[in-house]
Formats: structure tokens, sequence, C-alpha cells
């Protein structure tokens, strides 16, 4: 009976290191989220700018300005 106790208190042991690995890991999933939707607004953003000068070269309309 002993024997089972152990067992049960290894396996009692990899479940709280499995809980603690995936709460890291869904911590660094929000992180990663959190920069991939910044990111993505700086690419619109950019994306815009682009086609505003583009659309200003190809209209003779002055001189585009680049504003970071």
């Amino acid at each position: 009976m002993e024997e089972l106790g152990e067992r049960i208190n290894v396996l009692e042991g990899y479940i709280a290191e499995q809980d603690k690995t995936i709460q890291e890991l869904s911590d660094v999933l929000a992180e990663q989220w959190q920069v991939i939707e910044k990111l993505t607004k700086r690419l619109e953003r950019s994306e815009r700018m682009v086609e505003e000068i583009v659309s200003g070269q190809d209209d003779g309309g002055g001189t585009a300005v680049f504003v970071p």
C-alpha cells in the first residue's frame, strides 16, 4: 500500500509541474499576442504612409513628407 502512495505522490508532482508549465506558456502566449497586435498596427500605418507617398507622386502633387 505504501508503494501506491508513493506513486500517487510522484504523479501529483508531475501534475503540479505541468500546471506550472502550462501557466508559463499561457503567459508567454499572451505577451506574444500583444507584440503581434502592436506590430500589425505599425505595419498598417506604414502601408498607409507608403500608399500616400506613392499616390502623391503619381498626382504630381508636391513633396511627400515622411513622419514616423
